[in-house]
């Protein structure tokens, strides 16, 4: 039998974590440009342990401008939601190595160093996120709603929710409320349902954000998936 791969870079629980993106899987890539970043989702290919990992970036002409920017020591944030037991959302930093355009469009990247997560299930002993409680119309009054917010930009961001029978699924154009705690003080953002997807036992919203941006920023400021 042969041997366990071992990474000199990464601990076995992240490097678990990692072996869990399969080639096929969508992940999103953040690439870091001149004005502000740029996110697409595109194919994972595949890795070698400690070296590299491969993305497929397609050639076509409405890549132009992602190719354009993945220049050699640019960096990438991939982010992926991962299916299991618990449930993951992973993120973690690269670097482009080289971008080649034949036999067909593959972006090679550094090995990640540090991979950050969120436990997304009940089940999972730590939660990395943002914890978060949401008021809406139709919730019941004297439901504790509570989600993890998995992704957040300056505009809006992406809530995980349990699938639960007395939590009924928000419709797109609803308006939500969103609490957390920072420093010991609760703080309520007010959001609108974009769009949502029902996933297994999760329901996911991408929702945009209604209310004052220093409150965002706030936020941003303590994101833990890698800004």
């Amino acid at each position: 039998m042969a041997d366990k791969i071992q990474s000199d870079l990464l601990s076995e629980d992240n490097l678990e974590s990692l072996r869990t993106l399969v080639p096929g899987d969508i992940v999103d890539l953040q690439i870091t440009m001149p004005a502000a970043p740029k996110r697409v989702k595109t194919d994972y290919v595949g890795m070698l342990t400690d070296e590299c990992l491969l993305f497929h970036i397609p050639t076509s002409a409405k890549w132009i401008t992602v190719r354009d920017a993945l220049t050699v020591g640019n960096e990438v944030v991939v982010r992926s939601i991962l299916e299991g037991d618990t449930g993951q959302v992973i993120a973690f930093k690269v670097k482009v190595l080289k971008l080649l355009a034949k036999p067909s469009g593959l972006l090679i990247t550094t090995f990640p160093k540090r991979i950050e997560s969120i436990g997304l299930r009940a089940v999972k002993r730590a939660q990395l996120g943002v914890s978060v409680t949401l008021e809406s119309e139709v919730f019941p009054d004297d439901e504790n709603v509570t989600g993890i917010i998995i992704d957040l930009s300056e505009k809006g961001c992406k809530v995980a929710l349990q699938v639960k029978p007395n939590w009924p699924v928000m419709l797109d154009e609803a308006e939500v409320r969103l609490n957390y705690s920072l420093d010991g003080k609760e703080v309520a953002l007010t959001a609108r349902v974009k769009n949502h997807k029902l996933e297994s036992d999760m329901v996911y919203y991408g929702l945009a954000f209604t209310c004052d941006e220093k409150l965002i920023k706030t936020l941003l400021s303590r994101h833990t998936l890698l800004n």
